[in-house]
């Protein structure tokens, strides 16, 4: 018989009566201890008992309850408080507890490359139905099927989702399923277990004699006064992985399942709900054999073990008879029931049996068996293998320990798993030295909870190493509200912790990266982040071999420790120095996709950027850097001083006074460098014109950016001409003219020429990038004085964000952590793995898992919401019984935001329709969106109700009104809102103004007469063209209409813009008849006609909806796409070369401007969000940028 592959446990999470953590667990595990709850009459009652229940002779007030099972976080999860009381308690609690699993084995589904799946089952659903949700919310939110999808959905998960249900064996078979698919090549990492949890104010039991519960309330699994289980909630879950990969990647490896089995006892039993002892022996052979054990080298079995008089002896029998098969030995294995500790959890009993054995492999311990004294006769233990494990003691024996694990359900379904201890693992050598924390949450609240936790632990447990806890956290899923500590060890990230730390939302918007000037190089800047960052090390590696190879210098005193000072001080090192610190910081930030909108370099720190945007290879920006040093060492020497005062005040006094030789050749804000030659320079500082101001000569024997510079400026012009180059990929701001640089200008050797002899327009330079939109400036190099050039701007704002990357000489590996910690903090999600090499991940350990909110959302759906409104104004009270409608809450404030509630893009459709047709004001939703509170929203009904004039078809919503480009005009897509574009509109902020459109109102049911609106709303938008329109799905096709429409009013329309919608190529034919027709619209079409997905809850909130999104897929049937005189340019989401060329080719008699087709990662759905929108709009800017350069030159 072949032997199964070994599975990996990675991970795993657990909440069980008087345990609600792993870790806590198996704290009650070794203490021999029980969770079972004891509860008086008032308590019973108070919980929601029946009185007369209570009452009862036969009545038991016991049971295993877990403490927050009601609770939800359901904004971690993105679902309304609404919504969320509509789902099962036992789908809620399951969910949570797959995030505790996956924390603990530290997998970030988002950034794990290959399929997860997930198996699980729950008991029978016990909550009450919830009388105003619709027959398709209440089947959705309390219909058992749904357990793993459900987590599935809504942590993106690819591999199989699978619901099971074997009763009390339920757990365990989904950890065999997980195993066998994790085999089957079905998914890469496997998620499993179980969930119980009873609702309805259950407190006890009836106990029934001769029945599976016991008299008393405690569970005495093998002994002689064993009567019975009891009752309990609980949940678990496990991280599968298949062994081998599980080494390869470096996990932290629990325990390994050698081999599982599962069957039925089919029909050889007393009874259908009887257990079989040939079913059970069968089935453990079976398990032994694929697992390739031998039974006698087994030292622990974790039985099903409900401690029933004729239950316990079947399931020791049948285990007699497959351990001394060969043998008549007795005595060698222990034997225990976790049921004795925690009772029987239903659906999550098999995998707490899972985990207790993992724990004990783990930990090389056996714990005890509690309420055992003296064994059930029946069970005839000294005639068997077995002792019951009774105190907690050292599991001796050799390396290798095994267990097995059975649970057996109701109806006849058996599950027996092998577990074997986790192999030894060479771990590579634990690297001393500071280390990031990176820590997130969903919720501000969340995070100072997790920050306390943390810290605790690591209190109490000092023995771990600072890199292990990094790695852990760095791998965990990333939430939008971050922090960041940078520690040496792990006592000074307790206390660090312990201290209040304000939280970042993670949105790295809008980054520039700058770049000093010469004079800033005074030390080996590089020592730390040559260290600790791989992108830039083989970036200034391969630097220095050019530098040293094409002209004989070596920078690696930049790289080395105590270097000698002097070697800084002399120009051509200095300044070729800068450049290579410069593009390997650049090369680094781009290898972790942070990608600046613009970059602005400070002289020589113009040459590191204009590389990076592609200007030049890396060997000719060598060249030119190391030419252009080298010149400037050639000319006449002369004198440099940096000045503390406003440029045009002070270049009055100089020519007041005769220094006409002068330059000012930085004019920064508030501070300026004078240069010139050397005698007139002397004048200067030892006259009086600068006495007052504050005067820092600098340490520079030439006079850069004045007429000296002239020999070495032509000389540089001949060596630029001889280079070639490419138009640059990223925006620069130019030196020479402190705005936009120009595409052509920095291609000419001209530029470069009097970039070198003419002033720095630094002042005006940090104007153009203050006023872009940048919120975070970077600066990529020694020191911070272009941080603080931008900070004395007085376009400086507030909440602008300034990273420096090196920072200050003594910060050293401090400093560069915390720059990568602040970049983090701000959305660089990569940044989290940068610290270790590859191969040599610490590893795992076990760490506070995610702290979710216990509040409860159940009370929601059936409490009214207030009338009285905290914010005043007409028809306040109408919106906001609308607004706590949708969102399930009790009532409204000023302050909050509909998203952080659990709002949702289409919600927010819903919420707009019905305010629009309670109070008739029109609210856009990319408008409601831009900054959704409560507060806001009623401002803009009370707006929009007063307001006088016209009511329009459709509304327009401008996203950006700045950028050189023509303007996009996007058309609204099934649901009638543009909001589905702002990501795309900030992607596209700055290169082109963009503007939404969104229909209000109007009955047409041909797409003809919808667009007609349209053609209306564009043209009072933007009165002459050329016209650039676009759309997504649904928007696509009425962009089209729209194009066709403008060209027969004689508009000139010149693109028109397909993001993943469908337009036929055949002008003869409906849309219908297409057989791409259904494929492309077909998912949007199931989900609003059978509420599944995003529409389908909408759809359930808002039937309306339904008629809109099927209203709208029907005026499609029959349109005949008409022929456009435009060019085409279509995104097509997840299809490859040869799928484009297909589509090209069918589309091309549609459009006279001829048509181009892209691929795009993701999927229809996901096109227009984060990551993928971004490529999305890189790749369409530079097709729109193309076509803009061209027509311009033609």
């Amino acid at each position: 018989m072949t032997r199964q592959e070994p599975v990996a446990v990675i991970g795993m999470a657990c909440r069980y009566p008087g345990a609600p953590d792993v870790g806590r667990f198996w704290s009650l595990l070794r203490a021999g201890a029980e969770g079972i709850s004891r509860l008086d009459a008032e308590e019973v009652l108070a919980a929601g008992g029946d009185p007369e229940l209570t009452r009862r002779p036969d009545f038991v007030p016991a049971m295993g309850l877990l403490t927050g099972a009601r609770g939800f976080d359901w904004t971690y999860f993105g679902y309304s408080r609404a919504e969320a009381a509509s789902i099962d308690p036992q789908q809620r609690v399951f969910l949570e507890c797959v995030v505790a699993a996956l924390d603990d084995a530290a997998l970030d589904p988002a950034r794990f490359p290959g399929w997860i799946g997930v198996y699980g089952g729950a008991d029978q659903v016990t909550a009450e139905p919830d009388g105003e949700l619709g027959e398709l919310a209440r089947y959705i939110g309390l219909g058992p099927d749904f357990l793993a999808t459900r987590v599935a959905y809504k942590l993106g998960l690819r591999g199989p989702a699978v619901t099971v249900q074997t009763a009390c064996s339920t757990s365990l078979t989904a950890v065999h399923m997980a195993a066998a698919s994790l085999r089957g090549g079905e998914c890469d990492v496997a998620l499993a277990g179980g969930v119980a949890v009873i609702d309805g104010g259950e407190r006890g039991y009836l106990y029934e004699p001769g029945g599976i519960l016991s008299p008393d309330g405690h569970c005495r699994t093998f002994d002689e006064r064993a009567g019975g289980t009891v009752p309990s909630e609980g949940v678990g879950v496990v991280v599968l992985k298949r062994l081998a990969d599980a080494r390869r990647d470096g996990d932290r490896v629990l325990a390994v399942i050698r081999g599982s089995a599962i069957n039925n006892d089919g029909a050889e039993k007393m009874g259908y709900t009887a257990p079989s002892v040939e079913g059970q022996s069968e089935l453990i052979a079976y398990a032994q054999r694929l697992a390739g054990v031998d039974p006698r080298d087994i030292g622990y079995v974790e039985a099903h073990g409900t401690g029933t008089r004729i239950g316990d002896p079947i399931e020791v029998q049948a285990l007699t008879d497959v351990f001394q098969a060969d043998t008549g030995a007795t005595g060698w294995c222990r034997l225990g029931a976790v049921k004795s500790n925690i009772g029987h959890t239903g659906s999550a009993a098999g995998v707490a049996g899972l985990i207790k054995a993992v724990l004990m492999l783990r930990h090389r311990e056996l714990v005890p068996s509690v309420h055992f004294t003296r064994p059930n006769p029946l069970l005839e233990l000294e005639t068997t293998p077995f002792v019951v494990s009774t105190r907690t003691e050292p599991w001796t024996g050799r390396d290798g320990r095994l267990a097995g694990v059975s649970s057996f359900g109701v109806g006849g379904t058996n599950a027996h798993v092998i577990l074997e201890e986790a192999p030894a693992r060479t771990a590579p050598p634990v690297r001393g030295g500071r280390r990031v924390l990176t820590l997130s949450a969903a919720a501000p609240e969340a995070l100072g909870r997790l920050r306390a936790n943390l810290a605790e632990h690591l209190r109490a447990t000092p023995d771990l190493h600072l890199s292990e806890v990094s790695a852990t956290l760095a791998s965990r899923r990333v939430h939008q509200h971050r922090q960041t500590v940078v520690a040496e060890d792990t006592a000074e990230a307790a206390t660090l912790l312990a201290a209040p730390g304000a939280s970042v939302p993670g949105a790295l918007d809008k980054v520039a990266f700058v770049f000093p000037g010469h004079g800033l190089l005074t030390h080996p800047a590089g020592v730390a982040a040559h260290r600790l960052l791989p992108g830039f090390r083989a970036a200034f590696d391969e630097v220095r071999d050019l530098v040293r190879e094409r002209h004989g210098l070596d920078l690696s005193p930049i790289v080395t420790e105590n270097a000698e000072p002097a070697w800084f001080s002399r120009l051509v090192p200095h300044q070729v120095g800068l450049f290579a610190l410069g593009y390997a910081l650049g090369r680094q930030l781009l290898e972790l996709g942070i990608r600046p909108v613009a970059m602005l370099g400070n002289s020589i720190g113009e040459y590191a950027p204009a590389t990076l945007a592609g200007l030049w290879t890396l060997p000719d920006a060598v060249d030119l850097v190391h030419l252009r040093a080298s010149a400037m060492l050639a000319t006449r020497p002369g004198r440099m001083a940096a000045v503390g005062a406003a440029a045009d005040e002070l270049a009055d006094r100089l020519a007041d006074k005769g220094f006409g030789e002068l330059s000012l050749a930085v004019r920064g804000p508030g501070r300026v460098v004078v240069s010139g030659p050397e005698a007139a320079m002397t004048r200067l500082l030892d006259g009086d014109l600068l006495v007052g101001l504050d005067v820092r000569v600098l340490d520079i024997p030439r006079a850069f950016h004045s007429t000296l510079m002239n020999p070495a400026a032509d000389e540089l012009a001949g060596a630029v001409a001889a280079k070639p180059n490419a138009a640059p990929r990223i925006r620069l701001v130019s030196n020479t003219s402190g705005g936009w640089a120009e595409p052509d200008s920095l291609r000419g050797p001209g530029y470069w020429a009097g970039q070198l002899r003419e002033p720095v327009l630094l002042e005006e330079c940090a104007g153009t990038l203050l006023e872009s939109g940048c919120d975070t400036f970077l600066e990529l190099g020694p020191g911070t004085s272009m941080l603080a050039t931008l900070r004395r701007h007085e376009a400086w704002k507030a909440g602008n964000v300034t990273v420096p990357l090196l920072g200050r000489a003594e910060d050293g590996d401090r400093g560069v952590l915390r720059a990568l910690g602040s970049i983090w903090e701000r959305g660089a999600d990569a940044v989290a793995g940068l610290l270790e090499e590859p191969g040599e991940r610490p590893p795992v350990c076990s760490l506070p898992t995610y702290p979710f909110s216990d509040e409860e959302p159940d009370f929601a759906v059936r409490r009214p919401p207030s009338i009285k409104s905290t914010v005043d104004g007409p028809g306040e009270s109408t919106v906001e019984r609308l607004w706590c409608a949708a969102l399930g809450v009790p009532s409204a404030d000023a302050a909050d935001d509909f998203y952080a509630l659990g709002g949702e893009s289409l919600m927010a459709v819903n919420l707009m329709s019905k305010i629009r047709e309670r109070t008739g004001a029109s609210v856009p939703v990319a408008e409601f969106d831009q900054e959704a509170t409560f507060g806001r929203l009623s401002r803009l009904v009370a707006e929009r109700s007063a307001a006088p004039g016209p009511r329009h078809t459709v509304d327009v919503v401008t996203f950006h009104e700045d950028g050189p480009g023509t303007p996009l005009l996007l058309i609204a897509d099934s649901a009638g809102s543009a909001l589905s574009y702002r990501a795309l509109a900030d992607e596209l902020a700055g290169a082109r103004p963009v503007h939404g459109f969104e229909i209000v109102s109007g009955r047409e049911k041909g797409i003809d007469a919808i667009a007609a609106h349209y053609v209306d709303a564009v043209l009072r938008t933007r009165s002459d063209g050329p016209y650039l329109l676009g759309g997504w799905s649904f928007g696509a096709v009425l962009a089209h209409e729209v194009a066709r429409q403008l060209t027969r009013r004689g508009a000139d329309v010149d693109t028109v813009v397909g993001l993943d919608g469908f337009v036929q190529g055949r002008r003869d034919l409906p849309m219908a008849v297409d057989p791409g027709f259904l494929a492309s619209h077909g998912r949007t079409l199931v989900d609003a006609a059978f509420g599944f997905g995003a529409i389908g809850r909408e759809v359930r909130r808002n039937p309306a909806l339904r008629t809109q999104l099927l209203g709208k897929a029907r005026a499609l049937v029959p349109y005949r796409p008409p022929f456009v005189p435009a060019r085409a340019l279509v995104f097509r989401a997840g299809s490859d070369r040869r799928g484009a060329a297909r589509l090209r080719a069918r589309l091309a008699p549609l459009y006279g401007g001829g048509v181009q087709v892209f691929t795009t990662p993701g999927d229809h759905w996901s096109l227009l969000t984060q990551p993928h929108v971004g490529v999305l709009a890189r790749e369409l800017n530079g097709a729109l940028a193309g076509a803009e350069r061209m027509d311009h030159v033609g």
